[in-house]
């Protein structure tokens, strides 16, 4: 490395670069330690980084110069975006005290204290919806932070993760015109202009066989397949499922071309979250009144620990009810779970005891995956997934403040 900087070699300040990696040379090895320097020192600069006469045997690689900064260590430049941005994330305690202010202005003034700031201070308003926006804002300014930090592989699987958010814009425009429920536009993520499709433009379709002909590849084909057997049924969770089939079809896929040690890391964290998908899947058909026969044909075909296939499952498929469902599943955590919640789902009589429950186990597994923040591509995934909860839990509790609602009602919501 040491020859290939002494040709090309010019003198320039830091104030040139914002962002720099620094890596510490050991008997003749190279091990990366994260830090970032501020200095006035001149040092000397080729296309690869620069070496700092100041400091002896220390090379700074630029950030934008991806083959260095990724061989020297396949996520170091990732993981230090990340680590700086980790701190950020707002503790229980304070999400607590965010739940105990008395109105939303007061929620907003303390909310602003933190490092939703710079988005806060240029919402157009107040207004829950404004405030919302902003949140999404941010957390797709930190999925592209990532975007921008990575490359090959790992950059392809986290383009398919952060296609999630096109999806969910896709599912709410379906869902308003298929219910004709439509109080107010939805709010978007804001990602149209990363993945070019304009699915707010879809809004003005005049039905749902009119916004999967508009839609655009890949949507547009697998939902055209299933177009007749949801004008038969009209059931949109024959188009959402299809949708997620899509998705994740191709998160797997991304998955499956990962290094030996991510591709384990991603199978447990996306498995995971594919296992809940089934299983919130399966009670959700049962609440539907979808046949036993048809049920496979909702289920995505990726799992981890969890398998619909097992003899022990199956008997779980012809409950009647949705407690008689998790009863009858196989011995696992996410029946831990699901049985904790069973007195609670019928007290409600809704799903949504049981769909907290599993999330709360999800996250409890990303939570696990951080423990020791190892740099690897767990913790890049586990900080955006905790950002997505945080920034959910930041729009609940502005719901709850424009409706009234008390710090106890609020805590019953919000996932902590």
């Amino acid at each position: 490395m040491e020859n290939k900087l002494s040709t090309n070699v010019r003198s320039c300040l830091y104030s040139d670069v914002q962002e720099i990696l620094v890596v510490l040379q050991r008997n003749s090895e190279w091990a990366t330690t994260i830090s970032f320097m501020r200095t006035k020192h001149p040092i000397n600069y080729d296309p690869w980084g620069f070496f700092c006469p100041k400091y002896k045997n220390l090379y700074i690689i630029l950030p934008n110069i991806d083959d260095v900064r990724m061989s020297v260590s396949g996520y170091a430049y990732s993981y230090a975006r990340v680590m700086s941005r980790m701190s950020d994330i707002l503790s229980e305690g304070r999400l607590k005290d965010l739940m105990a202010v008395g109105t939303k202005d007061d929620f907003l003034s303390s909310l602003i204290e933190t490092a939703y700031k710079e988005k806060l201070t240029k919402a157009s308003s107040t207004d829950m919806r404004n405030i919302e926006l902003a949140l999404k804002e941010e957390l797709i300014d930190q999925y592209l932070m990532v975007l921008r930090s990575t490359r090959g592989k790992v950059r392809a699987f986290f383009e398919e993760l952060f296609r999630r958010f096109e999806v969910e814009n896709l599912k709410a425009v379906i869902i308003a015109k298929a219910t004709g429920v439509l109080t107010e536009k939805p709010l978007f993520f804001p990602v149209e202009d990363f993945f070019g499709r304009k699915m707010s433009g879809l809004m003005d379709a005049e039905s749902v066989k009119n916004v999967i002909m508009r839609s655009e590849d890949p949507y547009k084909r697998v939902l055209e397949d299933v177009l007749p057997e949801y004008e038969e049924s009209e059931k949109v969770l024959i188009l959402e499922n299809t949708l997620y089939q899509e998705l994740y079809g191709a998160i797997w896929a991304r998955m499956t071309r990962l290094g030996t040690e991510d591709r384990e890391i991603v199978r447990k964290i996306v498995g995971t979250e594919l296992d809940i998908i089934n299983i919130t899947t399966l009670l959700r058909c049962r609440a539907a009144g979808i046949k036993e026969s048809e049920l496979m044909e909702y289920f995505l075909p990726y799992t981890y620990s969890f398998d619909f296939n097992a003899a022990n499952a199956k008997a779980s498929m012809s409950a009647e009810d949705a407690s008689t469902v998790v009863q009858l599943l196989p011995p696992s955590a996410y029946k831990e779970v699901l049985i904790d919640a069973i007195p609670e789902y019928e007290e409600e009589k809704s799903l949504i005891p049981f769909e907290q429950a599993l999330r709360k186990l999800f996250f409890y597994t990303i939570k696990n995956t951080l423990r020791g923040t190892p740099i690897n591509i767990g913790t890049i995934i586990g900080f955006l997934y905790l950002k997505e909860l945080e920034i959910n839990n930041l729009c609940t509790i502005s719901v709850c403040k424009e409706n009234d609602l008390s710090a106890e009602e609020t805590m019953g919501i919000v996932m902590l």
